[in-house]
């Protein structure tokens, strides 16, 4: 039987577009507790949480700071958490990007283009 995920913003109920559904979908099954995480390319917001810190909770592009801030009021008081740490974030991206951020994503793709280059010359 198949299943589907939907995943969506906790605070307008907006559904991802599918490359970043990929994304938060691909994180799932990861074991990180007390952590924020970068859906990308979407710019989705992934809180870990995990035990005392709740379920994982999800906020769009528009709506992340104001999940920071609910978090960290609930959360604040736990030492280690990771519920104040400050931007970046680790970014997840969908079929093996995970952890690149924009920077080295921009770095990676413009060595993409310019082997290219050097290869046509």
């Amino acid at each position: 039987m198949a299943v589907r995920v939907r995943l969506y913003c906790e605070l307008c109920h907006a559904l991802p577009d599918p490359v970043t559904q990929r994304a938060l979908e691909g994180q799932l099954l990861h074991r990180a507790f007390g952590q924020y995480l970068d859906a990308q390319p979407g710019g989705w917001l992934i809180w870990t949480g995990g035990g005392p810190l709740g379920s994982k909770r999800y906020a769009c592009a528009e709506h992340r700071q104001a999940l920071i801030e609910v978090l960290r009021k609930h959360h604040g008081a736990v030492r280690r958490c990771g519920v104040w740490k400050d931007e970046p974030y680790p970014a997840l991206w969908p079929d093996g990007l995970r952890g690149l951020d924009e920077h080295e994503l921009a770095e990676l793709l413009e060595g993409g283009r310019r082997s290219a280059r050097e290869h046509a010359s």
